[in-house]
């Protein structure tokens, strides 16, 4: 399979582009310099020149592949209106193919609403975005529509690896003596993923022949920040302090990329797990815990 890929140098493409690698597929990467193109081929890929911002350069090569993986994002002011436009001009393009293009979309957890202690967030739960990913759930619906495109939207609760997320900064803050300053409270849930766990997920619904699909990517349903923060102290043996911060004054709602921290939320994990056979290898706190802690 060859599988055209945006964003694999970031910090989830990175790793989808390993764990497809390892399945034998064939990885062009999207390449906007010249240092992105480097890193790319010494990760095993194959670099195509072009920016998400000038999507008519690489989106013909993109919908002449198998499938297209699309884990970019800008993360500036017009984010949303690049990823769009990006997306449109994908679907286009791929108006002219004999066979139904398969994508993967990366929409994320914060794209649904906070959940209460009578409920968890499913796959059927109705988005109720934050305001800086509200242009998400539009994408989505246009993809959605019409027989040009095989959507799967992977939805990735808080990604962690021991280079970044919330597991990686918490013990940061503690071997540094300092408190971990956040958005959330003691008790806010949050669901978690391992990086690695989250790229073989990517990997299995590639490989699935039913593809229009919602699915939300979580090893832990929701664990409370204070839970958290006392394993990684038991872990390293030294207290770790939370210390909730409000929003920065004047904030635009709309480039609030961290707003979601606050968010409390618990997620069914089982139907991904179902639907693709996915098993994660970091199911447990414990788990996720020990591997990650540096």
């Amino acid at each position: 399979m060859e599988v055209f890929l945006t964003g694999g140098t970031g910090s989830i493409g990175s790793a989808v582009l390993k764990r497809l690698l390892d399945k034998n597929a064939r990885i062009v990467g999207l390449a906007r310099s010249d240092a992105s193109a480097e890193k790319l081929r010494a990760l095993g890929a194959n670099a195509y020149p072009g920016d998400l911002r000038s999507p008519d350069s690489w989106v013909s090569r993109a919908a002449a592949c198998d499938a297209v993986v699309h884990t970019g994002a800008t993360f500036s002011a017009d984010m949303g209106r690049v990823d769009r436009q990006s997306m449109l001009a994908l679907k286009k393009a791929a108006q002219h193919r004999q066979q139904p293009l398969k994508v993967i979309y990366t929409g994320g957890i914060w794209l649904f609403p906070q959940t209460t202690s009578r409920n968890v967030i499913t796959e059927k739960t109705p988005f109720s975005p934050l305001p800086a990913f509200r242009y998400m759930t539009e994408t989505i619906r246009t993809l959605s529509h019409g027989t040009d495109m095989n959507l799967a939207v992977v939805h990735p609760a808080l990604v962690c690896s021991r280079e970044f997320g919330p597991i990686a900064e918490m013990t940061d803050a503690l071997k540094k003596g300092h408190a971990f300053k956040t958005r959330a409270t003691r008790d806010t849930l949050w669901p978690l993923v391992e990086v690695n766990d989250l790229a073989d997920f990517y990997a299995r619904i590639l490989q699935q022949t039913r593809f229009r699909m919602s699915l939300i990517a979580s090893c832990i349903d929701g664990i409370s920040v204070g839970h958290l923060a006392s394993h990684i102290s038991a872990r390293h043996g030294a207290p770790l302090e939370i210390d909730t911060t409000p929003a920065p004054e004047e904030t635009d709602p709309e480039t609030d990329w961290s707003a979601g921290y606050a968010l409390s939320q618990k997620v069914d994990v089982n139907h991904a797990r179902r639907t693709t056979g996915w098993q994660p290898e970091h199911s447990t706190i414990e788990d996720l815990v020990v591997a990650l802690s540096k």
